[in-house]
């Protein structure tokens, strides 16, 4: 099960999204970047095990709610071995620019491409695709047992990622989207950051 969350920073909104099995309710959290206390209540609410909290690259908008939900909930986050500047520079997390305060967090481990993430129960089971572009931490994280990506800001509905903030790079963006994204299956459902899902197949005459 996929749940979207619509989170409001002040800046602008944020898709987070738990994944979960439902048959035991453990499952991940990605991108909690606003809110921490409302998504605590929600894992509270509805039982969930959140085993990992999954960052598909380090912006503001992305990770801005860890720290009030881990005085709720001490989860371990999890980012690309890249993403170390991001968590830990406000230049480089655009948190600096956006006058929200600094953010500064220390992750509990890193990932890298072609890494496998699972959650206890082996129930749920996500590959790393490092995809650098938008930033050069940015994953998408491919469930081939599920159909479906979360893409962060690589790839949205009809259109790509923001490729001038520190570590974007245009040409490398439309190389990682068309080798290592729209090369998933056609009917992969991909969640992004900032707008509704989309497939692989609907996204393709863009890029051709």
């Amino acid at each position: 099960m996929v749940k979207q969350i619509t989170l409001k920073n002040g800046y602008y909104d944020i898709n987070g999204y738990f994944y979960i099995n439902e048959k035991t309710g453990a499952g991940f959290l990605f991108d909690p970047g606003a809110e921490g206390k409302r998504l605590s209540y929600l894992i509270e609410k509805n039982g969930w095990n959140i085993e990992k909290i999954i960052i598909t690259h380090g912006h503001f908008d992305h990770i801005g709610g860890i720290k009030e939900l881990r005085a709720y909930n001490r989860i371990p986050v999890i980012i690309h071995e890249n993403g170390k500047k991001f968590l830990s520079d406000p230049e480089y997390n655009l948190s600096a620019q956006v006058g929200m305060g600094d953010i500064i967090l220390s992750p509990d481990g890193y990932i890298k491409d072609g890494d496998v993430i699972q959650t206890s129960d082996k129930g749920l089971s996500l590959r790393v695709i490092h995809t650098p572009g938008h930033t050069d931490d940015s994953c998408v994280f491919y469930s081939e047992k599920d159909g479906l990506a979360f893409t962060g800001d690589t790839i949205f509905k009809g259109t790509y990622g923001n490729y001038r903030f520190p570590t974007g790079d245009y040409a490398l963006l439309m190389k990682t989207i068309k080798e290592k994204v729209l090369t998933l299956p056609p009917d992969t459902v991909l969640y992004s950051g900032h707008t509704g899902p989309t497939t692989v197949a609907a996204e393709r005459n863009m890029y051709i």
